[in-house]
């Protein structure tokens, strides 16, 4: 065992750099020292927003959770394995309106349009949407009737497994539409359009 002054942290933390942190998995040039709370001992070089994030994960672990902070590693692996499994597909309503207000705050008028026509609206459904609060009451009666025709169709293809490859292509859309809006990334910074 060994200690590292502070005056040799600088010179360790270089000589140690990963070419990506290990923990997100992308380039930085922001590393830090990663050392565990309860040792003290160091653990390696991550980047400074993964020592942040493990660090709120630990204190959540260990205070409100009241949490043995060595059965941390198998709390993180089943938080893996509890995201990855298959969506449900069925709507939450605070999901609802988590979509909602990110389509509401998130996306230009453009992009609005373009996922209210992914969602299955009409040319006369676009057409009378004259401000952005037309779009979005079109925007949450359409996630709506979405999910309602997923679950009804998900409980006749239990019966029947073939689905259309336009109707699998229709539902691949709009679950990228979705996402992005569960992202937030779909607001374009160089697009100004103003919201009316």
């Amino acid at each position: 065992m060994t200690y590292l002054p502070a005056s040799q942290l600088a010179k360790w933390r270089k000589e140690n750099e990963p070419s990506k942190c290990p923990i997100l998995n992308r380039e930085t040039d922001d590393w830090v020292v990663d050392h565990d709370h309860s040792s003290g001992e160091i653990r390696g070089v991550i980047s400074r927003q993964a020592n942040t994030l493990i660090g709120k994960i630990e204190n959540i672990h260990t205070s409100m959770c009241k949490g043995d902070p060595t059965e941390l590693p198998n709390v993180l692996e089943n938080i893996a394995s509890y995201l990855r499994q298959p969506e449900s597909e069925i709507l939450h309503p605070v999901g609802l309106k988590q979509l909602t207000s990110r389509f509401k705050n998130y996306l230009n008028k453009e992009y609005q349009i373009f996922a209210l026509a992914t969602l299955g609206a009409t040319i006369s459904e676009l057409n009378a949407c004259i401000n952005i609060s037309h779009r979005v009451k079109l925007f949450k009666n359409l996630l709506k009737k979405y999910y309602d025709k997923r679950n009804k169709s998900h409980t006749s293809t239990c019966a029947d497994s073939r689905r259309t490859k336009s109707s699998e292509g229709s539902d691949k859309q709009v679950r990228r539409v979705l996402l992005s809006l569960r992202r937030g990334h779909t607001r374009s910074s160089k697009t100004s359009s103003t919201k009316t």
